[in-house]
């Protein structure tokens, strides 16, 4: 009998370790915010099709989390959620840098002279709703 119960103890505190496991790692991922341009770089927004990148970074500068807009209208509103991590499943509690490229080439992590960036000037914690980015530089 006793034996009975020690399984039973064991199997349920299991069980609800595994729940507690199954809940953290299913967290929602979410950044969100808006991007504006800097006003001395508002004639230098490339024109025809553009793609404005948003990118997380951990702070080793590895990035984590990626969205694109394409011909994005400013002031644009973004928000990375689970389905832009990178590497899916990932938990974020450290954290993040959060840059911004906008290029007519679609590429990121590759620029090109006339392309424009910017970052958040703080680092971002997931959850943080009201970041803000300026796109403030060009390449």
């Amino acid at each position: 009998m006793r034996r009975a119960l020690l399984i039973l103890f064991v199997l349920g505190s299991a069980a609800v370790l595994g729940a507690v496991v199954l809940m953290w790692t299913h967290r929602e991922f979410r950044v969100s915010g808006t991007i504006t341009v800097a006003a001395h770089l508002q004639r230098r927004l490339p024109q025809g099709s553009v793609t404005l990148f948003v990118i997380a970074k951990n702070r080793g500068g590895v990035p984590v989390a990626m969205q694109r807009i394409v011909n994005p209208q400013f002031p644009a509103s973004f928000q990375l959620r689970n389905a832009d991590l990178i590497v899916p499943h990932s938990r974020f509690q450290d954290s993040l840098l959060l840059e911004v490229e906008m290029n007519s080439h679609g590429t990121a992590g590759a620029p090109r002279p006339g392309d424009l960036r910017g970052a958040a000037k703080d680092l971002v914690f997931p959850g943080e709703k009201r970041v803000h980015i300026v796109i403030d530089k060009e390449v």
